[in-house]
């Protein structure tokens, strides 16, 4: 095992950059929640309903999306990208529906910059990293079984 690669030295490392793509994929996601609640509203006895379960299934894709990333799966992240795509088409599609102009700018906003995040010089190093520690657990279990 190569010096650089202990746990505390990838966290110390990485973990800011990971941290901010993640929170920006949340948040841009949830704005788009909210805006096509906004654009297709529901009745007000369904309204908190629909926003939960989205809440939920946005937070268990993004979840299983950077667990795989975590775990050394670099195409992992096309889920993540993909995600952000539907993100902005669903900003730009209802762009001056219903919703207020600032909360357009700020969800498209938040996608492009986690697509800027996840192509950072940074954030590639920390899926190297990933990849080499999956090698690595790879080479030990085959090596102790």
């Amino acid at each position: 095992m190569k010096q650089g690669l202990d746990f505390l030295s990838i966290l110390r490392r990485h973990f800011p950059v990971f941290i901010a793509a993640f929170f920006l994929a949340l948040f841009s996601m949830a704005i788009s929640q909210i805006v096509l609640l906004e654009v297709y509203p529901p009745s007000l006895d369904d309204y908190g309903i629909y926003m939960m379960l989205g809440s939920c299934g946005i937070s268990l894709y993004l979840c299983a999306a950077n667990l795989l990333v975590i775990r050394g799966r670099p195409w992992a992240v096309w889920l993540i990208v993909a995600a952000m795509v539907v993100c902005m088409l669903v900003i730009i599609t209802h762009w001056g529906r219903r919703a207020p102009d600032l909360l357009y700018s700020i969800g498209l906003l938040l996608s492009l910059s986690t697509l800027l995040t996840l192509n950072s010089k940074r954030y590639r190093a920390m899926l190297a990293a990933m990849v080499e520690v999956r090698g690595q657990r790879a080479a030990w279990r085959k090596r102790f079984k």
